[in-house]
């Protein structure tokens, strides 16, 4: 065992994520060998102990003679010693035939997040959760079985113990009705271990006290994707029953001095928009066309995640800024039987469907009552469901009524996930708004329409009509994705790491 000489620490570590080595001063050394890293993450995670050489050259030439092991052992310790300058040289211990790690001369991440996570207070907690910035040693390739198999029981050991800080910490926080302090941990939870239905309802509960509706059913269909792909299961009763109680809670009023209406969990974006300035000024234009009475209907596609969203928010506050109405709707992988469902949600949280009742021609609120009860006369039977050629009717003049109250953004997410009678009201009111001051925009991951004939030809057909549009998003380039992450790491991080993890991203 080594001495712990009361030393100020020379060398910090950071293995929980990336690998990071830095001086006392905060100054960044690097290694010009990968084993040296992997070496030293070893020895790291055994501070104060002192291991024999044929155990670290079994380790990382296990494949290879011992002489030529040993040999290449002896090299990687020399390249250490060079890659280590002034006080941090003496951290590296060599002593006959074992080598370790002097630990009050190394301040290791790993050793803090155990220590802090073994405290159990939500402070310790915290800086524990702050400390787990990924997998230990993320992105490091040294393929030897021997140090594979170590680095695999290691990451799910450590794993195991961030998801336990992780849900002792939301725990906490939810206890104590700390709303916003726990969605972000609840999310850290779910990045870990996305099976954990119990932490699936309870975000959809915070989300509720939030009053975002929206991301709370989001949530669920969240759970029901993964729960059937990853484990063939349908959710608990509990998670069913807060489902229904979530449907037909009231959506939240919007605030009335606003005239921005948000359906869904629009809201002010985190992440920065970068790039994109082409279709920024394209979704700009038709807005602006469509509010001077030249109605289109726009699809905006692109691979999951590569930013449709970010791009639509970009044009609600457009739209809100402009004194625009704003309907949203989605579709959902679980509910492609529920006709018109995306446009059902947008009218519902748009909260439209109260004034129909007043203002709209009786026969057209009839024909509406087959999707909102609430529309049908006590007395009279639903129209027979095979008319939907007076449904759509009935809707496009529900959403002239509107065009002729504000200006009007209707947003329709995931169109690849849409029932077929949502798709073809598109192509409906796609030849009955030309002349109204309304903006239709749709978004479709490309991966999803290989599958999807119907989506095809509707896209098609919008093709053909003269006030349609569309644009496919592609990557970022080198140059916006430096600054996209350069916008996102926190304010005192050194050039050189952001640098690195640009280029990794």
């Amino acid at each position: 065992m080594l001495e712990s000489p009361d030393i100020m620490a020379a060398l910090h570590l950071a293995l929980l994520g990336t690998f990071e080595a830095r001086l006392a001063s905060g100054r960044a050394i690097s290694f010009s060998r990968k084993k040296a890293e992997a070496l030293l993450a070893f020895l790291a995670l055994h501070p104060g102990q002192m291991q024999a050489r044929d155990t670290l050259a079994a380790l990382l030439w296990g494949d290879t003679p011992d002489e030529r092991a040993r040999h290449s052992l002896r090299q990687v310790l020399v390249a250490l010693r060079q890659g280590l300058p002034g006080d941090a040289v003496a951290s590296l211990v060599e002593e006959g035939d074992k080598v370790g790690l002097q630990p009050a001369a190394v301040q290791v991440d790993v050793v803090s997040f155990e220590q802090l996570a073994a405290d159990g207070t939500p402070e310790g907690l915290e800086r524990a959760a702050a400390l787990y910035r990924g997998d230990l040693l993320e992105g490091i390739a040294v393929a030897e079985p021997g140090f594979e198999e170590w680095l695999r029981a290691e990451r799910e050991r450590l794993r195991e113990l961030a998801v336990e800080t992780l849900a002792k910490l939301l725990g906490h926080h939810t206890r104590l009705g700390a709303v916003d302090q726990a969605v972000p941990i609840g999310l850290r939870l779910l990045a870990l271990d996305p099976e954990q239905e119990a932490v699936h309802r309870t975000l959809m509960r915070l989300y509720a006290r939030q009053g975002r509706r929206g991301a709370a059913l989001r949530q669920y269909q969240t759970c029901v994707a993964i729960l059937e792909r990853e484990l063939g299961l349908e959710p608990e009763a509990e998670t069913r029953q807060l489902y229904r109680e979530l449907l037909q809670a009231p959506p939240p009023v919007a605030h009335a001095a606003h005239p921005l209406r948000r359906a869904g969990n629009l809201t002010a974006p985190a992440a920065p928009l970068v790039g994109r300035a082409v279709e920024v000024a394209m979704l700009r234009e038709r807005l602006a066309e469509a509010w001077k009475n030249h109605g289109a209907i726009g699809i905006i596609q692109g691979e999951a995640g590569i930013g449709k969203t970010r791009l639509i928010d970009s044009l609600v506050d457009e739209a809100g800024d402009a004194g625009g109405h704003v309907l949203l709707g989605r579709g959902y992988e679980s509910e492609q039987v529920l006709p018109l469902g995306p446009w059902v949600n947008a009218l519902r949280a748009g909260e439209v469907v109260p004034g129909l009742i007043e203002d709209l021609d009786a026969t057209w609120r009839a024909e509406l009552g087959r999707l909102f009860p609430e529309l049908r006369a006590p007395d009279r039977e639903p129209p027979a469901p095979e008319d939907y050629v007076r449904l759509f009717e009935a809707m496009a003049r529900a959403v002239q009524h509107l065009a002729s109250q504000h200006t009007l953004l209707i947003v329709l997410e995931d169109l690849h996930w849409a029932d077929d009678m949502t798709l073809r009201l598109l192509v409906f009111l796609g030849r009955r708004i030309a002349d109204l001051p309304v903006l239709v925009i749709g978004t479709v991951r490309v991966e999803e329409m290989l599958d999807a004939p119907i989506l095809r030809r509707t896209l098609t057909q919008l093709g053909h009509q003269p006030r349609s549009f569309s644009a496919t998003l592609g990557p970022l380039s080198h140059a916006e994705t430096m600054t996209f992450v350069q916008a996102l790491i926190r304010t005192g991080t050194d050039e050189a790491t952001m640098q690195r993890l640009a280029e990794r991203v």
